[in-house]
C-alpha cells in the first residue's frame, strides 16, 4: 500500500470523525457508515434509513424524499466515487435530522480534474429558483445527453436537487496532487 493511499483513507476518516462529531453535539444522528459500498452494504443502509425515517413519523412526502434522495446518492457514490491507486474506494454517508430539516451527507474521492466540471453542474442546479425550471432543466439533459461508460447521464444531481427542494451544499478538500474528498449535502425540509 503507498502512502497516498494510507493518506488518502486516514484523511476520508478523519474527515467522517470530526463530522460524527459535530453533528452529535446539536443534532441527531440517524444512520452513518464510513468505509466502501458494494449492492449488499447499500441495501443495509437503505433499510436503515427506511426503518429510523419511519420511526420519526415524518410525513409521507418528506419521507420519500428522503428515501429516494439517500438511495440516489449512496449508488451514485458506488458507481461515480473514484478509486484510488490501489483500487480502494473511501466513502462515507450520514443521516441526521436537525430541527426541521433532515440532511443527507455523502462524501468520496474525485480527482482533483474533475472538480471544475462537478462545481459548474452543481452550480446550474443551484442557480434555479423555480421547481418548474429545474424540471425543465431535467427534461432538456435528459432528452440531450447521452449515456456515460458507467451507466448514468448525470441526472443524479439534478434529481436530488429537485426532491431535495433545497439547494445543494457541496465542498472539495485536496488530499493529495490527485485526489480530493468530495462532499455533497442535500436537505429536505420536514414541515
Amino acid at each position: 500500500m503507498s502512502d497516498n493511499s494510507n493518506t488518502e483513507k486516514d484523511f476520508v476518516r478523519e474527515q467522517y470523525e470530526q463530522l460524527i462529531d459535530t453533528y452529535g453535539k446539536e443534532d441527531t444522528i440517524l444512520v452513518s457508515h464510513y468505509g466502501e459500498l458494494s449492492q449488499s452494504v447499500i441495501s443495509t443502509l437503505e433499510g436503515s434509513v427506511e426503518q429510523k425515517v419511519t420511526e420519526l413519523e415524518i410525513a409521507k412526502g418528506p419521507l420519500k424524499k428522503i428515501f429516494f434522495i439517500s438511495v440516489e446518492t449512496l449508488q451514485n457514490m458506488l458507481l461515480h466515487g473514484h478509486k484510488n491507486n490501489e483500487g480502494q474506494q473511501h466513502n462515507f454517508f450520514i443521516l441526521y435530522k436537525n430541527g426541521v430539516k433532515m440532511y443527507v451527507v455523502s462524501a468520496n474521492l474525485v480527482a482533483n480534474n474533475s472538480i471544475p466540471a462537478l462545481e459548474k453542474q452543481i452550480d446550474t442546479i443551484n442557480s434555479f429558483d423555480d421547481e418548474k425550471a429545474l424540471k425543465a432543466y431535467y427534461l432538456e439533459h435528459l432528452e440531450n445527453n447521452t449515456m456515460s461508460d458507467k451507466g448514468g447521464a448525470g441526472l443524479g444531481f439534478i434529481t436530488i436537487g429537485m426532491k431535495s427542494g433545497n439547494k445543494l451544499q457541496v465542498d472539495f478538500k485536496k488530499i493529495n496532487d490527485q485526489f480530493s474528498l468530495f462532499t455533497l449535502t442535500s436537505a429536505v425540509t420536514l414541515s
